[in-house]
């Protein structure tokens, strides 16, 4: 019998601009999973290197990052046309009733530096 369980949260970023200073900036303090640019598009997928954490804990610790990131990285912040914070659960068959929550204050937060907010369900490994 496997648990549901909270796994990470992602912050994924797509722009028709260059973000290479941001994703520098970020990369000083997080993990960057994937980061593609070509003559059309940037993308990247950053995750917090924290451990044992919470979906609060990790998304305001992403905010932190953000909002001490330099001011030519803010300007490409804002050039982005996604700005999400993925949070990623596994699947599980326990407990009957599984809940994580956001405070206030995460939500005012994530709203303030203008991103938003998704979340992930990854079937069962087999």
């Amino acid at each position: 019998m496997s648990e549901i369980q909270f796994l990470n949260v992602d912050l994924e970023l797509e722009s028709k601009h260059d973000i290479s200073v941001l994703v520098n900036d970020l990369k000083k303090h997080a993990v960057i999973l994937h980061y593609h640019n070509d003559e059309y598009q940037q993308v990247a997928r950053i995750e917090a290197k924290l451990s044992n954490s919470t979906p609060d804990k990790t998304i305001n610790h992403l905010c932190e990052l953000i909002e001490s990131c330099s001011r030519a990285a803010l300007k490409q912040w804002l050039t982005c046309s996604k700005r999400t914070f993925d949070i990623g659960f596994e699947s599980g068959t326990s407990p009957k009733c599984f809940n994580q929550a956001l405070s206030d204050n995460t939500l005012l937060r994530i709203s303030a530096i203008g991103a938003g907010m998704e979340i992930t369900i990854y079937p069962l490994a087999r």
